[in-house]
């Protein structure tokens, strides 16, 4: 995609780090293809193991790169989107890979995620016993999305609190 706007530039900026892993993740299944390739001159067996694995691999990176571009497919206004994200008034709370704006929440676990704050009925706080607290946003089907966590004592929970506090005033 075209880079336009300070908005594009730093949504693509929070999403640098999954789209490297998917990078690395083509040049492993490229790699082994080549190598199988290369086998099949010596050890057709090996070279079969080795396509089946790189090809298990294409197919898999390919499908998280395209889910990884169809992320804001969702997002019904990309132009305002993108012009909150440039918004000095965004929150962005690095430790956690977070983003808070006016509409929206990005924030990059295991995947990157996009709610729209609209869809979202309320702000809750899972406990499990006295060690660890989990933020969730829960959409109006009631479904549960997990934001941040923080376990005790881990430095994390003015974070935590933080990030609590700027979603309940936008979460009503």
């Amino acid at each position: 995609m075209n880079i336009q706007t300070a908005g594009q530039q730093k949504y693509y900026d929070f999403i640098q780090e999954r789209a490297k892993k998917l990078q690395t993740g083509m040049i492993v299944w490229a790699s082994l293809l080549a190598v199988a390739f290369i086998c099949l001159f010596s050890n057709i067996m090996l070279a079969l193991i080795l396509a089946v694995a790189g090809a298990f691999l294409a197919v898999t990176n390919m499908k998280s790169q395209k889910e990884l571009k169809s992320k804001l497919d969702g997002i019904r206004d990309q132009e305002e989107f993108f012009h909150q994200l440039a918004d000095p008034n965004l929150t962005e709370i690095p430790d956690y890979h977070l983003m808070i704006a006016k509409d929206y929440v990005l924030v990059e676990q295991s995947d990157v995620y996009v709610y729209q704050l609209e869809d979202m009925e309320k702000v809750e706080v899972g406990l499990q016993g006295n060690v660890k607290k989990t933020l969730f946003l829960t959409d109006k089907q009631g479904v549960r999305h997990e934001i941040v966590s923080c376990v005790k004592d881990d430095g994390m929970q003015k974070k935590f609190d933080q990030v609590y506090h700027e979603l309940r005033a936008r979460v009503s």
